[in-house]
């Protein structure tokens, strides 16, 4: 599987973006979440951390969308349990 670390807070936005097509359509269902998706493209950051859990409706895999802005890092991750990390998947560029 190929790694989905963000360098930049647009990479990260724009996978926002699509989880939030992705929820609409009904391929993920959110888990759970510091925070609304939305709140994400608001002037003011919701915080230092914004953690976002998924779960395909189709194969049931968890994945975990996370910034964390103080240690300036982002990603896109497969996961089992609530913290171990197994892999990292990339969604379709739109």
């Amino acid at each position: 599987m190929e790694s989905m670390d963000f360098n930049q807070p647009r990479e990260y936005l724009e996978m926002a973006r699509q989880l939030i097509e992705e929820l609409n359509h009904g391929t993920f269902v959110m888990v759970h979440a510091t925070c609304p998706l939305q709140d994400l493209f608001n002037p003011q950051w919701p915080g230092n951390v914004a953690e976002h859990g998924f779960q395909c409706r189709s194969c049931g895999r968890s994945y975990q969308l996370f910034a964390d802005t103080f240690h300036g890092r982002a990603s896109w991750d497969l996961v089992v349990g609530r913290s171990q990390r197994i892999g990292r998947i990339r969604l379709s560029a739109s």
